[in-house]
């Protein structure tokens, strides 16, 4: 009987369980979970799931989740989704606390659920708000779950048991839950559903198109009143593919009306398609240029794309930190984990192209700026040498044996007469060498040749 009471409340306090009614656990569920519907959708399905979102006081997203599952089938738009999702995680995160890296915080996200735990914060942007509860699992490490948002009103912040509930639990009962978003956002892809569909009965019009005139019509004739053989042969004719037949006794006439200008009306299919695939990556990515390749696409505008680009991911990346040190700091508290006093930031970063690095870094020596041995292997990613000691006292002693040949030569070549002076191209033949081979650093002196 106790147990029987249990199941038809949830246990507060406890993690929430999602999956179906026939999920065998120690309660029901928290959260029943349907089958989204993902085809068949139109712009009256649309609005109507738009209006049924925004409704002030019962309001309920669970159709409108639906045709953002149908619409994220559509390639470009799930390529255009990932390459956002991987600019905002391709430069890693660490935890300074005092300004230095903290190893503990360090190693507790460098785990598969930080990594998982980013691109869930990030996509509350593209459907309005994210919502996981953290835990600890069997081993005691952090692990989180993400909660379908069909399930959760952000407006009351309450946990549905049923996606059309009117009402449900409220979250805070359930520990280790956290929040991302705004509560009436619907996010980017509210935006791009409208594409979706456009380029989909686009899509669905063209093959259509391309079935009727792509294929050659295959033309059969048999004695009219002989069934037998118009029997026989409209077996064939189903046997030998789904291109188009026409079957017609030899009295009859068959006329084939082509539609006139058929590459025109296959363009224009293309044309629209490549259309709406723009304009998905421009409001994704803030640019078309960094996704599909155009005529008029050149190199200046292709970087000014760019730009773009990166500045929506910075965006991102600002965020994301705002969620992690505002927001995920608190529930890692509450966990047992010591976040305080601390803050997650981004790790230096910046694409390094070795060839413009390694000229920046002659001039600055041709300069006389002294520049670190262990900032250039470090940079240039070049193993130190185990003897690297021994190796640079060895260069600095030939260094000093040759200034100072170097130094006799000069006082040598002012004693001889000018009359016997050589050139002043044999003047600095050896000096040249000198220096091409052993790199001698400049000196500073208004008369030097060096």
């Amino acid at each position: 009987m106790k147990k029987r009471l249990l199941n038809k409340k949830h246990a507060a306090g406890s993690r929430i369980i999602q999956g179906g009614l026939c999920k065998q656990t120690t309660r029901l569920p928290d959260v029943v979970l349907q089958m989204p519907e993902i085809f068949l959708f139109n712009m009256a399905s649309y609005m109507a799931a738009i209006k049924s979102a925004k409704s002030i006081d019962y309001a309920n997203r669970a159709k409108l989740y639906d045709l953002y599952e149908s619409c994220l089938l559509d390639l470009h738009l799930a390529a255009v989704i990932d390459k956002r999702l991987q600019g905002v995680t391709r430069i890693p995160i660490t935890f300074l606390r005092d300004n230095k890296p903290d190893d503990e915080v360090i190693d507790l996200i460098d785990a598969p659920w930080f990594r998982a735990f980013i691109k869930d914060a990030v996509r509350s942007l593209l459907f309005g708000f994210t919502l996981v509860q953290f835990y600890l699992d069997e081993e005691g490490k952090i692990a989180y779950e993400s909660i379908d948002r069909r399930h959760f009103d952000p407006i009351r912040q309450e946990l549905l048991k049923y996606q059309f509930d009117a009402s449900g639990v409220p979250i805070s009962e359930f520990p280790g839950t956290l929040f991302i978003g705004e509560k009436r956002a619907l996010g980017i892809m509210a935006e791009l559903v409208p594409a979706v569909l456009y380029k989909r009965g686009n899509v669905s019009d063209w093959a259509q198109f391309c079935n009727i005139f792509g294929m050659p019509i295959r033309e059969y004739t048999y004695e009219a009143g002989d069934e037998d053989t118009r029997r026989r042969l409209i077996a064939d004719a189903k046997r030998q593919g789904a291109n188009a037949v026409y079957i017609h006794p030899k009295e009859s006439d068959l006329t084939l009306r082509e539609a006139g200008n058929k590459t025109g009306s296959s363009d224009l299919y293309k044309n629209f398609t490549d259309y709406w695939d723009t304009q998905m990556s421009i409001r994704v990515l803030g640019n078309s240029l960094t996704t599909d390749s155009k005529q008029t696409g050149t190199q200046a505008l292709g970087k000014v794309h760019k730009e773009e680009e990166d500045d929506i991911i910075f965006s991102d990346r600002q965020y994301l930190l705002d969620v992690l040190n505002y927001q995920l700091k608190p529930v890692l508290q509450q966990l047992g984990f010591d976040v305080e006093n601390g803050k997650f930031a981004y790790k230096n970063h910046e694409d390094f192209d070795a060839s413009k690095h390694i000229t920046i870094v002659k001039q600055l020596y041709d300069m006389g700026l002294p520049i670190s041995d262990d900032y250039l292997y470090e940079t240039f990613k070049v193993e130190k040498p185990g003897n690297y000691n021994q190796l640079k006292a060895e260069k600095e002693e030939r260094r000093k044996e040759m200034q100072k040949q170097l130094e006799q030569a000069d006082k040598k070549e002012k004693k001889e007469d000018t009359e016997n002076e050589p050139s002043n191209a044999d003047k600095t033949t050896l000096k040249n060498r000198l220096k091409r081979f052993f790199g001698l650093a400049p000196t500073p002196g208004a008369n030097s040749d060096w």
